[in-house]
Parts: C-alpha cells; sequence; structure tokens
C-alpha cells in the first residue's frame, strides 16, 4: 500500500495508539533516536491499512501495528546489507567467474550494535533455514557463531574442501535471501 496523507479519522487513530511504537521500540531495544524514523512508517502503514481494510479489523490493532513496524525494520537492514554489500572495499568480483560475488558474512552487519546485529542475524538464518539443507544450515550457523573451519571440519567429520565446497553451493542461496 502507498503511503497517503492521514485522513482526519486515521491521524486521530495514530495518536490514540501512538504508544505502540515506543513500546515496540522498548521490548526490542533500539534506540528511539536511531529506530524512530524507521519503525513509524510501518506503524502509519498499518494505522491506513487497519482503517480501511474492514477485514483487518478481526485482529487488535497491535498485531497488525507490530508486524509492520517489524517488516519496515527488516526492510532497513536489508537496505542496509545491500549498501554494505556493494561497497567496493568489502566486495571483489571474481575476474575468473563473474558470476560469484565473494562477501564475507561478518562483512554484512558491520557497524550496528549487537542487539540489531543477533536480530539481523537470526532474520537472515531464519530465512536460510527454509531454503538451506540441513547440514548446510549447521555449517553456516557454525560460521557466524564464529567457529574456524577445524572446528567445523571435526564437528561434522568432513574435510575443510567439503566445507567449502558447500558454502560455495549455498552462497547464492544466501545472497538471494539477503537482497530479497
Amino acid at each position: 500500500m502507498t503511503m497517503k496523507t492521514l485522513t482526519d479519522e486515521q491521524r486521530k487513530f495514530a495518536e490514540e495508539n501512538h504508544d505502540l511504537v515506543y513500546t515496540f521500540l522498548n521490548e526490542n531495544r533500539l534506540p528511539t533516536v536511531q529506530y524512530y524514523d524507521v519503525v513509524i512508517f510501518g506503524y502509519l502503514r498499518a494505522v491506513q491499512e487497519y482503517c480501511g481494510n474492514p477485514k483487518l479489523q478481526k485482529y487488535k490493532f497491535a498485531t497488525v501495528a507490530w508486524k509492520k513496524m517489524l517488516c519496515a525494520l527488516k526492510d532497513y537492514y536489508k537496505h542496509m546489507a545491500k549498501d554494505i554489500l556493494f561497497q567496493e572495499d568489502t566486495v571483489h568480483i571474481d575476474d575468473m567467474n563473474a558470476k560469484h560475488i565473494h562477501t564475507p558474512l561478518e562483512n554484512i552487519a558491520v557497524n550496528q550494535d549487537e542487539l540489531m546485529t543477533q536480530m539481523e542475524t537470526e532474520l537472515i538464518l531464519h530465512a536460510l533455514a527454509k531454503r538451506l539443507p540441513s547440514r548446510e544450515m549447521r555449517i553456516i550457523r557454525m560460521k557466524v557463531d564464529g567457529a574456524g573451519m577445524h572446528d567445523i571440519a571435526k564437528a561434522e567429520h568432513i574435510t575443510f574442501h567439503e566445507i567449502k565446497r558447500l558454502l560455495a553451493g549455498a552462497y547464492d542461496t544466501v545472497i538471494q535471501v539477503l537482497l530479497g
């Protein structure tokens, strides 16, 4: 739904329920100064959709607003990940095989506070778990948790070469999830 100017009814409804924005920020430990502008648009979309769609009104407004604010936060992180992914100093294209972009997972979530990094990582891992076989997911989770190749090889009973092959095979899926 495209954002339009709120009607008087929607504006009043938004004002009456505005505390949901601060509750969302507080419960997710998001600094208001940094994230208010990110989630408010999700909140305002929720107001417009809730007021304009009687089918949504069978749900509590807080549920709809929470989901829209979470989507706005996720979109913000996707946008941030794209910016980071395409910075020249963190990404290079392999001249021998230009269809693969090589970026360590650690470089995708830089310059964010620890809690936001955890939240973003969990969202990404959740999306990946739907698309990747369990072995690749275990390896990716170990890498994200900081495990070295030796630890992964020992835990999975495979060679370094096999780990690299499995990660290379999962790379396109990782990029698709990150870029939406």
